[in-house]
């Protein structure tokens, strides 16, 4: 049995989807009974702050998908969920991490997940970590401004970057999910391109037959929007530093781990704009 944590975000949501398909026994942790029954899976309500619902959902999983939103609280959370599943007997936990998590990682986001690794590590529970890179799924925050000015915005220069559809991690974590037991392994999940800002506009441009521009901004503009949404700051100089980092580079590389794990191609941007194509328009 597979417990599935943040089963409603943008990679939960793809997993769950799979593991109906393939008809594989597991659950989904949820915050909301309304949002669990639109699932269509068996799903039980809990959260990360209250150890005996942990507790209740981890009875007869020996498997575990560790997931969540990001927020400051987030280390401590996702180990309280490792220590309940240690309790509970899981054999393998799978977690989605950060492509550059690192203890010694100048954003703060990049230290909790490791934070979080390091805790895996110590609990004696055979784990393995997904480490993606830029979600293809952000680009359709960029959707009112590509229907309303034909523009992207963002701060990353001439950096490319190797981005992935959630799909994919989804169908990574699924592989691993229901695979073998094995040793720890960390996976930075890569799309099979890495491309530049201004060659995702111009995808845009050939799916939608009209024009679209990237406009690069200062990075303090994208940091400041953030803080006037209050956000709170260690997570707005996460993602600022973050921008100038994919500005330089730091998410080119390609990895083989989608195929490697699914023995199929990672999904390309093409495909992804030609599935999501009505929320552009």
């Amino acid at each position: 049995m597979i417990l599935v944590t943040g089963a409603t975000g943008a990679i939960g949501r793809y997993l769950v989807h799979q593991l109906l398909q393939e008809g594989v026994p597991f659950r989904a942790l949820v915050r909301d009974a309304a949002r669990g029954r639109g699932l269509g899976c068996e799903y039980v309500v809990g959260d990360f702050d209250a150890p005996d619902t942990l507790r209740a959902a981890l009875v007869g999983v020996d498997r575990l998908l560790l997931n969540g939103s990001v927020h400051e609280a987030m280390a401590g959370q996702q180990k309280r969920v490792v220590d309940a599943a240690a309790q509970a007997g899981v054999a393998h936990i799978v977690k989605i991490s950060a492509a550059e998590a690192s203890a010694h990682s100048e954003r703060s986001i990049n230290r909790w997940h490791a934070d979080i690794e390091q805790h895996l590590e110590a609990s004696g529970i055979a784990w393995s970590s997904l480490r993606p890179t830029f979600f293809m799924q952000n680009l359709l925050g960029h959707a009112p401004a590509i229907q309303q000015e034909g523009r992207i915005h963002g701060a990353y220069g001439s950096g490319r970057l190797a981005m992935v559809d959630c799909s994919d991690i989804a169908a990574c974590a699924a592989a691993l999910l229901t695979g073998p037991v094995g040793s720890p392994g960390v996976f930075v999940v890569t799309g099979p391109e890495a491309l530049t800002f201004t060659q995702v506009a111009e995808r845009f441009t050939t799916a939608l037959g009209k024009p679209v521009t990237y406009m690069d901004r200062p990075v303090e503009y994208f940091v400041d929007a953030l803080r006037t949404r209050g956000v709170p700051e260690p997570i707005a100089d996460s993602f600022g530093k973050m921008m100038r980092a994919f500005a330089a580079d730091a998410a080119a590389e390609l990895t083989p781990v989608v195929r490697k794990l699914t023995g199929r191609p990672p999904r390309t941007l093409d495909t992804f704009l030609a599935q999501h194509l009505e929320v552009f328009r």
